[in-house]
């Protein structure tokens, strides 16, 4: 088995891409490994440079993340410009259902993470977890061939269009709508796939981006290991 830990921004979601062949599988088998919680304990360490440009001006600053993960949770400390700290905790339930908990910093100042147009569930992943719709056709995203799935917001009516990589199942791409609009609102990039020697896997860049903004998140430094070791 490999795992495959992507960053989104300042928090992870664990992936698990199995030996099977993903290529092959129904859309529906394909999104129950996605949706997986890691098996077995890993702890990792991360840290780069996130950099805003927004309609309040431009701002860059260092993240650090410390982040531990089991079966069912995974917890994760961020902290932003050396000086914001930010906990999330996140619990998987046997129905494969998720939960998520984000404690701010006691004083929140301005360059905080919610200031830079992300959205509590972005530190979650959580959108992987909305209701299927459709799988659209394949496509292609830095040379990789992508399965393409069609998710709706259980709790409102935006949609999303993940691409998966269709050999190795970690999301390198996606598009939020609102309803009836063609246009995406906000896009997610992953970039820089690497894979250390313990078979675990990490995205050294990520950019997300709305209307007149973006931010952008380069990690010079990731250490992935087995709990125990």
């Amino acid at each position: 088995m490999k795992k495959i830990l992507p960053l989104l921004l300042a928090a992870t979601f664990s992936l698990l891409a199995e030996t099977l062949p993903l290529e092959n599988i129904s859309s529906q088998e394909f999104l129950e490994i996605i949706r997986r919680p890691l098996r077995g304990q890993a702890w990792g360490e991360f840290s780069g440079t996130l950099q805003h440009k927004g309609p309040k001006g431009s701002q860059k600053a260092p993240v650090h993340i410390r982040i531990t993960f089991t079966d069912s949770s995974m917890h994760a400390q961020i902290t932003l410009n050396r000086t914001l700290t930010y906990t999330l905790e996140q619990i998987h339930d046997n129905a494969r259902k998720v939960s998520a908990k984000i404690e701010r910093p006691e004083e929140e100042r301005p360059f905080g993470l919610f200031d830079l147009g992300l959205t509590p569930t972005d530190l979650t992943f959580a959108f992987l977890y909305w209701d299927f719709l459709e799988e659209l056709p394949r496509d292609s995203r830095k040379m990789q061939d992508c399965r393409r799935m069609k998710l709706s917001d259980p709790n409102g009516t935006d949609t999303v269009i993940v691409w998966f990589s269709a050999k190795y199942g970690f999301p390198m791409e996606a598009q939020w709508f609102h309803k009836n609009e063609q246009k995406p609102w906000r896009t997610l990039e992953l970039k820089g796939a690497k894979q250390f020697e313990n078979g675990l896997w990490f995205v050294k860049e990520v950019k997300l981006q709305g209307d007149k903004w973006k931010n952008l998140i380069i990690f010079d430094y990731a250490s992935i290991n087995p709990i125990g070791e």
